[in-house]
Order: C-alpha cells, then structure tokens, then sequence
C-alpha cells in the first residue's frame, strides 16, 4: 500500500471519528442539502441458508437491529425508490436512509422480513431471478461451496484441479501466477482471476466438474440459498422492495450490447411477470463497479422502464445525482458506525466541495 493511500485512510478515519464522536455529524446533517445514503449487503446470517458463504457477505440479526436503532435517530428509512422519488419530488424533511440486499437469498424471507417488521425499517432486495425460476446457481456459489469450512476449506486443491480441467490459456495463467506468489489471500486471487480474466464457458463448465466431483448438488444448493417466486410474493407485500438484478449475475460489461440487453431485458420479464410493475423500480448492476457495466448495460435498462439503476461506488444520492448510476456503501459485522455516520451526514461530501474525496 503506497504512502499516499495510507495517508489518505488515515486521514479519513480521523476526519469520521471526529464528526461522530464529538456530534458535530449532525452540525453537517443540518447544513448540507437533503440526501440519502444507500447501503447494501447480501444477508442475514442463516447457517442452512448462507453458512458457506465468506463473511463479508452477511451480518448477524443484531448488527442489522443496531443500524436500523442508529440511522433511525436521525434519518427517514426508505426504499431506495420511496426515496429517489421524495428526493426528485422535492419533499422536505430529513435525509433518508435506505437498506438493500443483492441477489435474493432465502435468508431474505426468514431472516430479514422478520427483523423490518421487529423494526419497522424498510428494504429493497435485488432479484437475480434465474435461481428463482429454476434450479440453478452462478458459479461463484460452486466455487465458495467446494471451499467451505466444513469441507477443508482447500482452496489450494481446487486451484490445482481446475489447471487440470480448463483449457483457458488467461485463468491458467492468471491461476498459477496466484499458486506460485503463495498469496495468504489465495481464495481472493483466484475469484478475481476467474471473475475477470476467465472465459466464461470454460469457467463454468470447469467448476461445475469440480463440483460434481465435490459431491455438490446444484438443484437442492439452489433450494437452499435462494428465494422462490412464492417468497418473493410475501416479501412484496411487506415492507420490502424489490428490484432487477439481471438473469445471471452476469457482468454485464463482458457482454455485448446484445447480450447486456438480454441479460436485463429477461430479467425484466420475469419480474412483470411474477411480481407485476412495481418490481421494476430499481435495478442493480451486478457487482456494481463502474468497470463492471457499460453504457450499452445503461441504455437497457432505462429501455425496460425501471426508475433507478445503483452502483456500488461510496456517495450520497442527491436530486441531481445520474438516476442510472446512484451510489451504493457496502454493509456487513464489521463496518465502522463513524465511517458510516460520517457518509449519511454529508460528511464526505462537503469535503468533496473542496476537492478532496476520503470517501471512495
């Protein structure tokens, strides 16, 4: 890590907890422009439903009770479409605050319903909706299944078996290079390779062989981990939101403007369908960095009438913020309540008025 990263970060965490534990957080909430902070994460902890999954993918029921308890003070807890539209609508009052979850796990309905309705909070949940129509997952869930805990967690051994398996000259190399640096953040590395570097056929047929040679089961994983339609019925009728998320959790900037459009474009489908038109509010791109969709992935999606599209960039959403592109701040047991705090605020933002941005 350079000197100049380093600076920054701790200059950030300086500049937070001075906001939030002095108070003057809400000194800056009061002056700064209405806005709202949107959060995101993935679950509620549920061993049978998420267990095998890595940390930073889940929370524990108490984390999510203590901030509903701390955002709720301050700030209105909304939708991300309730709040996009009272922003755009010019309605006054406080800022607001929005949860969501990506890709519809079942811990959605027995885990998270039952805490907004203990709390009286509100989320949005983004449906990757080809779980939800059949019995099958993307194959980040067979790669984090066949290294679980409880199986060995052998990252190293699934590594070797795919370089026996594939025949995809960049994730081979991308892979051995991992192997021999012996990186402690081999599970990283290796995601990462098969994430971006990896032929997505290759990549799929490969680790569905090391799954089925793990004994995996796709159809009763997807029965697990996932929503139905049924779930996503009761949920709608709550308090929730919910959204587009795509067919495959595909990155939809390693498609062509063919294949973005058909990625959303069945997505939306589906939701219409199932859910009516009120599930296409909002949309999340998968992943969600600005190198992970494009402007072709854009275009589809204001095509197929959704509202609002978020990233996964840290900001606020103001009036004025590029409804297809509104920023996102990641969510699990261990995000700091002052970094927090210091975003909903505004905190970050009036330092990007003068050019400096800690935030990102």
């Amino acid at each position: 890590m350079s000197f100049k990263h380093t600076a920054k970060l701790q200059l950030k965490e300086l500049y937070a907890r001075t906001l939030y534990h002095t108070g003057l957080h809400r000194l800056v909430d009061r002056l700064m422009p209405r806005r709202m902070l949107i959060l995101f994460g993935h679950c509620i902890e549920d061993e049978a439903v998420n267990g095998f999954l890595p940390g930073d993918m889940k929370m524990r029921e108490s984390t999510f009770r203590k901030l509903v308890g701390m955002f709720g003070k301050h700030y209105d807890l909304v939708t991300i479409g309730e709040g996009w539209r009272a922003l755009k609508g010019g309605d006054k009052g406080r800022s607001l605050v929005a949860f969501s979850f990506d890709d519809g796990y079942r811990d959605n309905v027995t885990r998270l319903l039952p805490l907004l309705e203990e709390t009286g909070a509100k989320a949005t949940v983004f449906l990757e909706t080809l779980p939800l129509s059949g019995e099958q997952v993307n194959w980040s869930h067979k790669f984090h299944w066949v290294i679980r805990p409880e199986a060995g967690g052998d990252i190293e051994g699934l590594v070797r078996r795919y370089l026996t398996l594939s025949e995809d000259a960049a994730a081979l190399e991308g892979l051995r290079r991992a192997l021999e640096d012996g990186d402690q953040r081999l599970a990283y590395r290796a995601k990462r390779v098969l994430k971006y570097e990896a032929d997505p056929e290759d990549r799929d047929r490969t680790l569905d062989r090391i799954f089925e040679e793990a004994g995996g089961d796709e159809a009763a994983l997807c029965r697990a981990m996932y929503l139905s339609w049924e779930d996503a019925r009761r949920m709608a009728a709550g308090p929730m939101e919910l959204g587009g998320h795509t067919v495959h959790h595909a990155i939809l900037s390693r498609l062509d403007e063919q294949g973005s459009a058909a990625e959303i474009g069945a997505c939306a489908s589906d939701l219409r369908r199932e859910l009516g038109e009120d599930a296409l509010h909002t949309f999340a791109y998968p992943f969600g960095r600005r190198w992970d969709y494009h402007e072709a992935a854009i275009a589809a999606v204001e095509a197929e009438g959704f509202e609002c599209a978020v990233n996964t960039h840290a900001g606020t959403v103001g009036p004025d913020s590029p409804r297809w592109e509104l920023k996102r701040l990641p969510i699990d047991d261990h995000s700091k309540p002052h970094l927090l705090v210091a975003e909903a605020c505004g905190g970050f933002d009036l330092l990007r008025r003068f050019g400096l941005d800690l935030s990102e």
